[in-house]
């Protein structure tokens, strides 16, 4: 049984009769990654070790201690999706067609099987596992796609809405703030001189007007900074431990007066980043003035960054960051990216800055999520390509994945029926 091995899932054979196991090694280890036990206690701890990199189960029926059925009904809730296949004697029919019926086996054999047959049932079987594998992987990443593209969309929404407010508000915001500022000399000449009757009036209130139509006009700029971009160029290269550093730097005098305790952990062979230099140095600034506003005197926070290696065939870098301040129990994490979302409560907090840093780890290509933590803190973990050719998330790349497997996935009953 000669021919190129299927990777990456393996195939279990547990029987009690080690020279059937022996056999079976012989015939099919050339093609599979094999693995084999003697007895359903064996057996099921190889399915816990391996996890899901065992895409077929093939078990006697009869053996020592549980029997196949019983094995197969445990590999089932240990991994749903695993083939299963069920060898049995000509005597043991009924409970093989059982088995198959009620949907704990794939389908089943009868002993002795014959090598080409029980090589065909495997390859099928196989594939079905992959097929099964496959979709819950593109349902997960669907999800994930669909989400992104919401918030892709409500932040380009608001960038509209933002271009509307300061196209429409800046010339009347322009007319108010000339009549604040003239009204007082426009009194003193009216008065011809004399002091109005409350001078603290004005004083006041005319300071109050000031600060909010400043205050008006910052946010209206914030909200243009944020969503105003649509792609950036990654041509920089950075350091990040320099960026960080001259950061902490900058911050440093706000960070001690709030009594913020910073900590980090770099990997000391990450690579040069190539980014937007100019953005990626604003997602650390606005990162840090977030948590000046939301953290208390004496809450800690810890950054780390690393690359990771969850995909081989995409290495990205890995920031997490984490404090230890307030959690509303109300609120749901995504909420953070949401404009105008404070999680400070604080009135003075436009609730921008996290939805800004959303959009440009999303323009580096990357991802930016926020998970409360189980005492007391929350998490954000970003990750961001190194490849700049990475920048633009791959969704053409991700449809035709989609197309291809709904085209598999349509013929998964040939492969059952084989």
């Amino acid at each position: 049984m000669n021919g190129t091995r299927a990777k990456p899932y393996a195939v279990l054979y547990v029987d009690d009769e080690l020279n059937a196991l022996k056999y079976f090694k012989q015939c099919f280890e050339d093609e599979y990654v094999i693995h084999t036990a003697a007895n359903a206690w064996d057996g099921y701890q190889l399915l816990q070790q391996y996890g899901d990199e065992i895409g077929v189960l093939i078990t006697d029926q009869r053996m020592p201690g549980e029997n196949g059925v019983e094995l197969m009904e445990k590999a089932r809730k240990l991994n749903p999706n695993l083939v299963r296949i069920l060898v049995t004697a000509y005597a043991e029919y009924q409970t093989a067609v059982d088995a198959v019926n009620e949907g704990r086996a794939f389908r089943y054999l009868h002993k002795p099987w014959d090598p080409d047959e029980l090589s065909a049932i495997i390859r099928h079987g196989l594939q079905y596992y992959t097929a099964l594998t496959e979709r819950e992987q593109l349902l997960s990443e669907k999800a994930d796609a669909i989400r992104h593209m919401i918030m892709a969309d409500k932040v380009a929404g608001l960038g509209i809405l933002a271009e509307g407010l300061n196209h429409h508000l800046r010339n009347a915001l322009t007319v108010i703030r000339a009549f604040i500022d003239l009204s007082p000399l426009k009194l003193v000449e009216e008065l011809q001189g004399a002091q109005p009757k409350d001078t603290s009036f004005w004083k006041d209130w005319q300071g109050q007007a000031v600060e909010q139509m400043e205050r008006i006009q910052s946010l209206l700029e914030h909200l243009s900074t944020a969503t105003h971009a649509t792609s950036v160029m990654r041509g920089d290269t950075v350091d990040l431990v320099d960026i960080l550093a001259e950061t902490i730097n900058t911050f440093s005098d706000a960070l001690i007066d709030k009594g913020i305790n910073v900590g980090a952990e770099i990997d000391p062979n990450l690579p040069k980043l190539i980014v937007n230099e100019d953005r990626f140095r604003q997602l650390w600034r606005l990162l840090f003035t977030q948590s000046i506003t939301d953290l208390e005197r004496g809450n800690d926070l810890m950054i780390s960054a690393s690359i990771s290696d969850e995909d081989p065939k995409r290495q990205q870098l890995l920031v997490t960051w984490q404090d230890n301040a307030n959690w509303p129990n109300h609120d749901r994490p995504a909420n953070l990216f949401d404009p105008f979302f404070v999680r400070s409560r604080k009135p003075d907090d436009f609730g921008v800055n996290m939805m800004a840093c959303y959009v440009i780890v999303h323009l580096h290509g990357g991802t930016i999520e926020a998970q409360p933590l189980a005492n007391r803190g929350m998490l954000l973990t970003i990750r961001i390509p190194l490849d700049p050719s990475q920048t633009t998330p791959a969704s053409q790349d991700f449809f035709q994945r989609l197309m291809d497997h709904e085209a598999k996935w349509q013929h998964r009953d040939e492969l059952v029926a084989v």
